[in-house]
């Protein structure tokens, strides 16, 4: 942290690289962040919502695509850019709010978490009841128990969702628990 200090004081902006998870910050971490720019997976928004309130000049989301966070990147470098208190707290807000959806997708069963993902791969009701081997009324069944869990409104709005958090589509994949055959 003294070198991010020292960065800081002579070079303007320092970029922080959080690891996946976040950081568990320490108070003599935080005060070493004041103009940083954090850079980090949404899963630890914990940490860059701590970061941007200990000092930080802004935080990007690592898992945009490359050209557009090298866009945003460009942006924060740029020594006439000045981020108002308003821009700031609407990016703590977007940051907790990601992270509550990441929460919330997290708490699927493992069937639910597949039947997401199949439904954001495009796949409809009777091509997830094959696939899973399950009849269309339990794949109903799922559909309904996902979008209250995640506080969904539409099949739709709970793709989006699943986009958002980075998953894969499914944790496991489906030979692994059933075997094959």
């Amino acid at each position: 942290m003294s070198l991010l200090e020292h960065h800081t004081s002579d070079h303007g902006r320092a970029l922080v690289l959080l690891p996946f998870g976040g950081v568990d910050w320490q108070v003599k971490e935080l005060a070493a962040l004041e103009g940083s720019i954090l850079v980090g997976d949404l899963s630890g928004g914990h940490s860059m919502v701590r970061g941007l309130a200990a000092g930080a000049h802004t935080a990007l989301n690592s898992q945009l695509p490359f050209a557009s966070l090298l866009d945003e990147l460009q942006a924060a470098l740029d020594p006439n850019s000045t981020q108002t208190a308003h821009d700031k707290s609407a990016l703590v807000q977007r940051i907790r709010l990601r992270t509550e959806e990441t929460a919330r997708i997290g708490s699927l069963t493992d069937r639910e978490f597949e039947i997401v993902g199949l439904l954001h791969g495009g796949s409809n009701i009777d091509s997830i009841a094959r696939t899973a081997h399950i009849a269309p009324t339990t794949v109903r069944a799922h559909i309904r128990s996902i979008l209250q869990k995640l506080g969904a409104h539409s099949q739709i709005e709970a793709c989006g969702m699943f986009h958002r958090s980075g998953h894969d589509a499914r944790r496991q994949p489906l030979e692994l628990r059933i075997g094959r055959f």
